[in-house]
Order: C-alpha cells, then sequence, then structure tokens
C-alpha cells in the first residue's frame, strides 16, 4: 500500500493551509467530479474538481478527506477505503497544497446526496478533457490516469 503522496509540482516551503480531496469512481472507471459553485468568493468558481476540502487545525489529512466527502456527498467512507495519491500546490492560496487520496470504494450514483457545490457527474477519462477543470486536476488526471 502506498502511504506518501506523489508531488505533481514542488510544494510550498511553508504549507499554511491544507486541502484534502478524494478520487472515487464507479463501477464503469467514471471518477466522481463536483462542479463547483459560481458565487462570489469561492474558489475556482464554476469548474470541476474532486469532492473534498480545507483540513481543519488539528486535523490529520485522512480524517480531513473522509469529513469533507462525507459533508459533500452523504456517503461515509472507511479509512481503510482511501489511500494517498498525490498532491499539489493550491492555485488558489500560495502558501496552501491539496492532497489528494484514491478510494478503492466503486461508488453507486444513486448512493450521492449532494450538500454542496452546483452539482455532480461520474465522467469517462476522454470527458474529462473536454470539461473546465481547476488545471491542477486536470494535470493530475493526465499524469496518473491516461
Amino acid at each position: 500500500m502506498t502511504t506518501a503522496f506523489h508531488p505533481l509540482d514542488p510544494l510550498p516551503g511553508t504549507i499554511r493551509w491544507r486541502g484534502a480531496c478524494v478520487l472515487v469512481r464507479d463501477a464503469q472507471g467514471r471518477a466522481l467530479m463536483q462542479l463547483r459553485d459560481d458565487i462570489p468568493g469561492i474558489a475556482a468558481p464554476g469548474q470541476w474538481s474532486l469532492f473534498g476540502g480545507g483540513v481543519e487545525p488539528g486535523e490529520d489529512l485522512l480524517d480531513g478527506a473522509l469529513r469533507e466527502f462525507h459533508e459533500e456527498t452523504g456517503i461515509a467512507l472507511a479509512p481503510s477505503d482511501l489511500t494517498p495519491l498525490c498532491c499539489f500546490p493550491s492555485q488558489a492560496r500560495p502558501d496552501g497544497a491539496i492532497y489528494v487520496f484514491r478510494c478503492a470504494r466503486l461508488l453507486v450514483p444513486g448512493d450521492m446526496r449532494l450538500s454542496e457545490g452546483a452539482g455532480f457527474a461520474f465522467l469517462t477519462a476522454r470527458q474529462l478533457e473536454h470539461f473546465n477543470l481547476i488545471p491542477n486536476f486536470q494535470r493530475m488526471f493526465t499524469s496518473f490516469l491516461s
């Protein structure tokens, strides 16, 4: 089992903000993606990303990923479902980094209960090439899923 995150780019020297996201697939191999709200003040409005968010002070990356995923989708994952995949600098925060976990559990689209974001979709690798993804997430898919 992988225990380290593969860096896509060098991380900031001092990280003051951490985000944790989860890459989940369904039985057809499609990636679960979130369409971010298009409202003032939100990072990357109207773009597609993975479900996840900010890790709270004192919270580790795994717990933050599990909490954020549950809050946003209504689906409770087990810690054993997740393994570290990659990390990259936050495009919204110069002192931030995003950590992505890969989920071993396959999801059923009907289990989703969206509570944050403008929408969601299960997308194929080909579809991901044509959607307006946050650039670092697009690079992640190009690096790890091609």
